[in-house]
């Protein structure tokens, strides 16, 4: 699974364990790496000695499996901890000295001497935005002074001291962790409202801090510009087919934009501009997938005058001509439902034939939600859709939707266009278990017993890999896309982070992002459970790269946990294997079995 979550032994620069004999006694640890940093109460030692050896670490007796593997979670104290590692065999001792460091607590600053902490300071990048809008200055610095901060001609604006913030480190599952004891004193902020007459360019923000006469200050990495309000809009053309688009700069995405949608630009911030998206939206996209367009260039809008659907043998075409090419967001409240979002648009819609469509279009409904946003909303026919693109064709906007497949009770997979996406390969070995096989491998022999399994039942399966090679994530998203894959199923095993424990935090999950593919996630995660026996790790939105194509129903699945001894046994046990095959292959049919029109 994602890097961020997951043990990556390809960072970490371990090899794999060799294999043990009754002569040898051998300890080895697969994860931590020695001499690192943890920021976590606590971390795990995965590794291997003899299946007969008697295991302490840090004197407590750790638990060696049949297959020499071990797994001990190991409370850790912030500064630097050693971790000492014995393991003893009849005659032999094997022992292994670790060293981790834990960051100290996040600290108040005392009140004396005045110290800013430059790196807490917020902006910390360039920033442009139009008169009448809000910048917001933040920094840490000695508690129980004054704090004040400069733009450009603008001095000694007035800051406060907040109430004491408790910091957290990034979630993961969920789950954060605290990175101070207490909370924290001497965060200050302040905010300024960009006036018209303020004629800043490239303006540098300086923070303040004073006690009686004593001051220090800091001029920040951000630069300040501002639009004026009577400005000629600025617009731009996305440059990039399926251009990303965020909510914010760095965090959640929004629908990407196809080549050569127009979009007014109203702010920057570092490399990232923002446009408008109606009255109530805006969205932030890379300066590296736009060109600014001459000054004088049109708005992006256009009066919308129809909604034409065409139906051919296997899509329905929903197509809105439209002036010019305008940003779109589409969303699906419910697998069944289905909203697209064309902004800058305004209805002058009197008619909208279903033209055949009632295979799979039960309802289609228009709203103009703001004066420039214009709202379709369809309802399947199906308890979900079953997949969808989307794209301009000179003007005009097209949504195409995939028609239900046609599916015979008896043998649902008959003719199913499967993509099957074993995760890692290569060098990316993905999480990695007590006694070194690589997540990579145990993803690869599941997904070609999946394989047969969806092959005997009639279904055509697509690998994104049958061997040992590295694929990246994108190729294998567009393996499925060019094989017109109804279903595209990434096969994966799962790890934690530091500070979780291997031995409550373990089970079966699986992923979707588009709510058309709950139905289905739904469904191989009640699989799992039944047919494993593994506990129920739950079902999770997710937004990971092989859940989010929408062309597919696409779902990634983590059997089990690499880490977790019991499960990391069975997950590299061939016949636990087939079994985990056809746990999925069975959720598979119950979902396509009870996929039927309503």
């Amino acid at each position: 699974m994602r890097y961020i979550f997951f043990i990556v032994l390809s960072l970490l620069g371990i090899s794999l364990l060799p294999a043990f004999t009754q002569e040898q006694l051998n300890l080895n640890v697969v994860y931590p790496k020695n001499n690192v940093q943890v920021n976590a109460p606590s971390t795990f030692f995965i590794g291997g000695t003899h299946p007969d050896a008697r295991l302490t670490i840090n004197g407590t007796s750790a638990r060696v499996y049949p297959n020499g593997g071990f797994v001990q979670v190991v409370p850790l104290n912030r500064g630097v901890n050693t971790v000492n590692l014995e393991s003893v065999h009849k005659d032999k001792v094997k022992k292994l000295v670790y060293t981790i460091r834990v960051p100290e607590y996040e600290k108040t600053i005392p009140n004396s001497p005045l110290k800013i902490d430059r790196s807490s300071i917020i902006p910390d990048r360039n920033i442009a935005y139009q008169a009448g809008e809000t910048i917001n200055v933040k920094f840490k610095g000695s508690t129980g002074n004054k704090a004040s901060f400069s733009i450009g001609n603008k001095k000694d604006l007035p800051m406060i001291e907040l109430n004491p913030q408790q910091p957290k480190t990034a979630v993961a599952f969920g789950k954060a962790f605290n990175v101070s004891k207490e909370p924290v004193r001497g965060i200050y902020s302040g905010s300024y409202k960009l006036q018209e007459l303020d004629k800043f360019k490239d303006a540098p923000i300086i923070v303040k801090l004073a006690s009686g006469e004593n001051s220090i200050q800091e001029i920040t990495n951000a630069r300040v510009s501002v639009i004026p309000e009577n400005s000629v809009p600025m617009v731009a053309e996305v440059a990039k087919n399926y251009a990303v688009v965020r909510n914010a700069p760095g965090q959640s995405r929004l629908t990407s934009l196809p080549l050569g949608t127009y979009i007014n630009v109203t702010g920057q911030m570092g490399n990232d501009y923002r446009f408008k998206m109606g009255k109530a939206m805006e969205g932030w996209i890379s300066a590296n997938d736009i060109k600014l367009l001459p000054q004088g260039t049109p708005v992006p809008e256009s009066i919308i005058s129809s909604v034409n659907v065409e139906s051919t043998n296997n899509s329905v075409l929903i197509k809105v001509p439209l002036s010019q090419k305008l940003p779109v967001s589409i969303e699906q409240p419910s697998a069944s439902q289905m909203n697209l979002t064309i902004y800058g648009g305004t209805s002058d819609v009197n008619f909208v034939p279903y033209n055949n469509s009632n295979e799979l279009i039960k309802e289609i409904k228009w709203t103009q939600p703001f004066k420039d946003a214009f709202q379709i909303n369809l309802t399947s026919n199906s308890k979900q859709f079953w997949g969808y693109d989307y794209y301009y064709e000179d003007n005009t906007f097209v949504l195409k939707l995939r028609k239900p497949p046609l599916i015979d009770i008896i043998n649902p997979l008959k003719d199913k266009i499967i993509t099957i996406d074993p995760g890692h390969g290569g060098t990316e070995l993905g999480s990695v278990g007590p006694t070194g096989i690589p997540e990579k491998t145990v993803n690869l022999a599941i997904s070609k017993f999946l394989k047969k399994e969806l092959e005997n039942r009639g279904a055509k399966v697509i690998m994104t890999r049958e061997t040992d090679k590295e694929v990246g994530i994108y190729d294998r998203v567009r393996i499925a896309e060019e094989n017109d894959s109804l279903l595209l199923i990434s096969v994966h095993n799962n790890a934690l982070p530091d500070g979780r424990n291997p031995y409550t935090e373990h089970g079966s999950s699986t992923y979707y992002y588009n709510s058309q593919a709950l139905p289905l996630t739904k469904s191989i995660q009640n699989s799992l459970v039944q047919n494993l026996g593994f506990k129920d790790f739950g079902v999770f939105w997710s937004n990971l790269a092989l859940a989010r194509p929408h062309r597919s129903i696409s779902v990634l699945v983590e059997i089990g946990f690499m880490i977790n001894p019991d499960e990391y046994i069975l997950l590299t046990d061939q016949k636990f294997q087939e079994k985990s095959a056809k746990a999925i292959y069975s959720g598979i049919e119950d979902f396509l079995k009870n996929s039927k029109i309503d």
